[in-house]
């Protein structure tokens, strides 16, 4: 089999992939290499690998064993090292859970609102294009990206369910908050932004209300009403929208349709990016 079509969304705090065969999530902090004298198990998602000639650690144990703490790059672009490391290990975690035979991709991957440019999405697509040949837990692997596309995070939720008229998007990651509306599902850029803070990088992390405090003070910078139609995704979108509920009365979490090879299912929020990237995937890459 060649050509195989996986939606990619390489977070800061986890990858989640959709493709044919079902979906997949692993964590994405990333550490240097170090010899260890206690080779301890963190996750099923422990990873050695060296990729053009970067050594280190990653999933569960690089969030463990990282000394400089978090094992994450955050800001508001992906087009950086930590994102190619992030797509080829899921990549590759996903081929190896479900179709090992296969070596050559067309993918899909996000990108905030906020630095969705020509010359960022460029950055992307040129450092995960073509040839990829690198190590992984020991062994040797090679894949052939054949084609790249960059959607919008946030906007590409939106394609996980799709839906008519006026909707108001909040995709609630690690590093930011992508605030996107579609109006017949078409994003109307000047209400659409990134909010430069995320689960990962608040103060208290466990402090939900006053994350959805610091959103509705930005989206209402946005002109979004408290009557719109708002949906929520991410990993934290149920724990987020109940304080949203205090200010937007028409709010909903978004749960993803995803349909694959063995029918349909109704994914968690985490999965909205993902889904709405292959969905995408599977259009442009007919």
């Amino acid at each position: 089999m060649s050509g195989l079509i996986l939606g990619i969304d390489a977070g800061n705090n986890g990858a989640k992939v959709a493709g044919p065969y079902g979906l997949d999530i692993s964590k994405t902090a990333i550490c240097g290499w170090f010899e260890r004298d206690i080779e301890e198990t963190f996750g099923d998602d422990d990873t050695e690998f060296e990729i053009c000639g970067r050594k280190g650690f990653a999933g569960s144990i690089a969030e463990e064993e990282d000394e400089y703490g978090g094992g994450s790059m955050f800001g508001d672009t992906k087009a950086h090292d930590d994102t190619k490391v992030r797509v080829l290990l899921a990549a590759n975690r996903y081929i190896k859970k479900y179709c090992p035979q296969v070596n050559t991709l067309k993918i899909v991957v996000g990108q905030p609102i906020a630095t969705h440019k020509d010359s960022e999405k460029k950055k992307i697509e040129d450092m995960l294009l073509y040839g990829h040949e690198f190590v992984v837990n020991g062994e040797r692997v090679s894949y052939f990206i054949e084609e790249v596309r960059v959607a919008i995070e946030g906007g590409g939720a939106f394609w996980s369910r799709p839906e008519i008229g006026l909707v108001r998007i909040l995709d609630i990651g690690s590093g930011t908050v992508n605030a996107v509306t579609t109006k017949d599902k078409k994003i109307i850029n000047n209400s659409s932004s990134t909010f430069n803070f995320g689960a990962e990088t608040i103060r208290n992390k466990s402090d939900m209300s006053g994350m959805a405090r610091g959103i509705i003070q930005n989206t209402t910078k946005l002109k979004w009403h408290k009557d719109d139609f708002v949906l929520v995704c991410g990993g934290i979108a149920d724990r987020v929208a109940m304080h949203l509920k205090n200010h937007f009365t028409n709010i909903e979490v978004l749960s993803p349709q995803f349909q694959y090879q063995d029918g349909i299912t109704v994914a968690h929020p985490v999965y909205a990016n993902a889904i709405g990237f292959y969905n995408i995937a599977k259009g442009v890459y007919r």
